[in-house]
């Protein structure tokens, strides 16, 4: 994020990651903004203006919100024009859905930004999140971020996995960690 922006969410990093697409926005075969699934052809001309794999990147985060949105609510109407504005869409059209699907959509958003920090190459805010939360298996406060595996991992000696190997979670585990833990605060501040 740049310097002084204390905006940092996952559209946040989806629109830096793709600041290309707020002027052209991608259509799909019927002039829809639901991500084409026809393949990208090859480039014809040399030096692209943006980075391919950003844009692969952004399509896939699209099109997971948009399928999981109109599965969880099927008369969502059609996503919006514009790329940042896809988790604020999930948002209200998932808030009267079952809570299994509320859910599913926070671990989402919370998985691509963490995803796309780490394709904005900020390894840093990653380990930051990493190290705000607890250990599913153990509890302990003591996750750490590799970035080479790309994965948090247990440094509690005693938290092994059935081959006695250190504890790792995934991007995906991790969120579904986090989001656990949000919503077990926000029920108990509640009470």
């Amino acid at each position: 994020m740049a310097r002084g922006d204390t905006t940092d969410n996952a559209a946040a990093r989806l629109q830096e990651l793709g600041a290309f697409l707020r002027t052209y926005p991608v259509r799909g075969a019927a002039g829809h903004s639901y991500i084409s699934s026809e393949p990208r052809g090859a480039a014809a001309s040399p030096a692209l203006p943006y980075n391919p794999d950003a844009e692969d990147r952004i399509r896939a985060c699209m099109q997971e919100i948009a399928e999981h949105t109109l599965t969880a609510n099927p008369d969502a109407g059609p996503p919006p024009e514009q790329v940042a504005a896809y988790y604020e869409w999930m948002r209200q059209n998932t808030q009267h859905a079952p809570e299994r699907e509320q859910f599913r959509a926070e671990v989402i958003e919370y998985r691509q930004w963490l995803e796309n920090c780490l394709a904005a190459r900020d390894n840093e805010t990653v380990r930051k999140a990493v190290r705000r939360q607890a250990c599913p298996e153990c509890g302990c406060w003591g996750l750490m971020w590799m970035p080479t595996r790309r994965r948090a991992i247990c440094t509690n000696r005693k938290c092994v996995d059935q081959d006695g190997a250190s504890t790792t979670l995934s991007l995906g585990r991790l969120a579904h960690a986090v989001v656990t833990t949000r919503r077990k605060t926000r029920q108990a501040r509640a009470t």
